[in-house]
């Protein structure tokens, strides 16, 4: 049975209107990654966009939307590469200490090539914290950002389970009493902090300019995975 011309426009007008949102999303991500989303306004994002203001507030009615949208965005494409990379055969024969070693690996590549999503991540944080925004608005964001996590975390699991993990003989007392999860995730905020200072401050001070931030996160990981790494 052939479409209905109707029924075929329908579908027309909702992928213009898709790619129309898409592209506000792309250029308010920039924007919000160079300056910070508390200094950019909606007219400047509908400039950027080409687009009249009044056209830009029937896609998202406010700034914090937009913001949001950027962001699962931002992730979508950090979700992708990382997927890409860690669903092969190949990388699900390693063992658990050998996964997370290519997820640091790969995330020192990031720090560096993917620079504006640490600074946008950063403004982001601090922008939904001040806005005070709602865990039913940021359930899309959550969703998205729990996919990059889920892999170091499964890595993380397999490592204890195979034993190519294990940090409960160590001489200090708080770790070798920490859960699984407890490690995994101080791992993973202490390397994605480091990445946002890196992205954002560079060598704003003297001493910034003493170790360049690539080989700050390459030590880090390294200690990381040093104190990982069963005996």
């Amino acid at each position: 049975m052939l479409m209905q011309a109707s029924e075929k426009r329908k579908i027309e007008m909702e992928s213009q209107r898709r790619e129309r949102m898409n592209h506000i999303v792309e250029c308010a991500f920039g924007l919000f990654a160079e300056n910070g989303i508390e200094n950019i306004s909606m007219s400047e994002i509908a400039s950027q966009a080409e687009i009249g203001v009044a056209s830009l507030y029937r896609y998202f009615q406010t700034k914090e939307d937009l913001a949001i949208e950027a962001a699962v965005y931002a992730w979508d494409v950090e979700a992708k590469i990382f997927e890409d990379v860690f669903t092969s055969d190949e990388y699900m024969n390693l063992s658990g200490f050998e996964q997370i070693q290519n997820l640091l690996e790969t995330f020192q590549e990031a720090v560096v090539s993917q620079r504006s999503f640490f600074s946008f991540i950063y403004y982001f944080d601090s922008f939904i914290t001040k806005g005070k925004v709602t865990a039913e608005k940021l359930a899309p964001y959550e969703e998205i950002v729990g996919r990059i996590n889920s892999l170091a975390i499964d890595a993380f699991k397999k490592g204890v389970e195979d034993g190519s993990i294990a940090f409960e003989k160590s001489k200090n007392t708080v770790v070798s009493k920490a859960e699984n999860l407890e490690v995994c995730f101080t791992m993973m905020h202490s390397l994605f902090c480091l990445a946002q200072k890196i992205a954002i401050s560079g060598e704003m001070l003297s001493m910034d300019k003493t170790f360049a931030g690539r080989r700050q996160i390459e030590i880090l990981t390294n200690m990381l995975l040093a104190s990982l790494k069963s005996s």
